[in-house]
């Protein structure tokens, strides 16, 4: 017999027959769990999507956006939102981001720490927040370019040709 994988079962079910289909394999994976474990934990709990991909690729494209209009390029933007924007959403929601963040990233000179938020290093900021952090976030982003005149993709648009969004000033 081979080992069993050591990740955990998960299964998100958006309706009853998916859930349904999730639990016809459970008993499978219990037996499995037990042998390798020998003590587990059941949880069902409310799933709650971290941000979208269309989330993501709308912060790139306004950062691009500022980019072509402003004078730092779309990595610089990007870093720039990060650090003004997302970290203090972060570490108002999580005690643990913000210990890390005061611990590593806050003794830190201000160049710096936009250096980190840029590649190579891309210090983990939005990539851990959920829909609902993100959507303040871009919020923040869209009054902060905005607000310096620049015009960026109307947000409440859902397409990402040109034909099929508006330019907001």
């Amino acid at each position: 017999m081979t080992k069993p994988a050591a990740k955990p079962f998960v299964s998100r079910a958006s309706n009853t027959s998916d859930g349904m289909a999730a639990l016809t394999r459970l008993p499978g994976v219990i037996i499995t769990a037990f042998q390798q474990w020998k003590v587990i934990e059941i949880i069902v709990r409310e799933y709650k999507p971290k941000k979208t991909h269309e989330q993501d690729k709308l912060h790139g494209k306004w950062c691009k956006e500022a980019a072509a209009q402003g004078d730092m390029t779309a990595e610089e933007y990007r870093g720039y939102t990060k650090l003004h924007f997302g970290v203090p959403i972060l570490c108002r929601d999580s005690e643990e981001y913000q210990a890390a963040y005061e611990r590593v990233v806050a003794p830190l000179p201000y160049e710096e720490k936009l250096q980190l938020m840029q590649l190579p290093f891309d210090f983990a900021v939005t990539r851990g927040m959920t829909t609902k952090q993100k959507a303040e976030f871009l919020d923040e982003c869209w009054r902060h370019f905005t607000g310096l005149g620049f015009r960026l993709t109307d947000p409440n648009l859902k397409g990402f040709n040109p034909n099929e969004y508006r330019e907001v000033a």
